[in-house]
């Protein structure tokens, strides 16, 4: 199956898939980012997937005839990565796992860099290079696989080849594309496109789709699950802070 139109926003720009996904938001997790049967039916249902609830533990997701099989966190709490993890593998695509002792987040903005690449691998992003990446970073920037920078032209006398654990081009683009005015600047890149639906779906972002459904006027906004939680003093230091207020 073609992967790109599977999850091409496109397919959903007409005047009634529009309105139905006006009328149709996504399902809302609880205060723990864990969803009930009903939410992970419409997690799944958005990519054309099935679920069989066998019981408050377990359920299988199916796309065609092939079923994996999903775990629950608790009794009838559903992760979302789990839910996006079957499906994907339904669909027979590769699910991508975060390697935490090869990652390098760097958490850009506060927002929790591990959580959305678990949400993002498990729709079929690889959110972290396995080995030495084909685009360029050097002390003012990256560069795309075709755009590395000439030494005489750029005035940079080091640029390399970036390495493994950071994060892939396309997973980069999600966090760098932010513009002041709502607006996500690659959306033409179908890879984020995919990446911001499942972060849609698992309650870390809200997409607002422009006046004629299109992604490339849309408005992205992380919200706060998105966010890692800010570190609580020690009670002395909130003593401290207390008799200075």
């Amino acid at each position: 199956m073609n992967e790109q139109s599977e999850m091409d926003f496109g397919i959903f720009a007409t005047a009634a898939a529009n309105h139905a996904r006006r009328r149709n938001a996504p399902p809302q997790p609880d205060r723990d980012g864990l969803f009930d049967a009903e939410g992970v039916t419409i997690i799944a249902g958005r990519r054309q997937c099935a679920v069989e609830m066998g019981s408050e533990l377990f359920a299988d997701i199916r796309f065609k005839e092939t079923k994996v099989r999903a775990t629950a966190i608790a009794p009838g709490r559903w992760d979302p990565v789990a839910a996006l993890s079957a499906c994907t593998k339904a669909h027979g695509n590769r699910a991508y796992e975060v390697d935490y002792a090869a990652a390098k987040p760097t958490n850009p903005g506060g927002l929790d860099e591990i959580g959305i690449a678990r949400v993002v691998g498990a729709d079929g992003l690889r959110p972290y290079l396995s080995k030495k990446g084909r685009y360029f970073e050097a002390a003012y920037g990256v560069w795309a696989p075709v755009e590395r920078p000439l030494e005489t032209e750029q005035g940079f006398r080091e640029a390399f080849r970036v390495s493994a654990g950071k994060p892939t081009w396309a997973f980069r683009k999600l966090f760098d594309g932010f513009a002041p005015d709502g607006r996500h600047r690659f959306t033409g890149d179908y890879r984020v496109r995919r990446a911001l639906r499942g972060l849609e779906d698992a309650g870390l972002v809200r997409i607002e789709l422009g006046p004629r459904g299109g992604m490339a006027t849309a408005k992205v906004t992380w919200l706060p699950r998105a966010y890692l939680a800010p570190e609580r003093l020690a009670k002395e230091d909130e003593a401290a802070m207390e008799m200075l207020a």
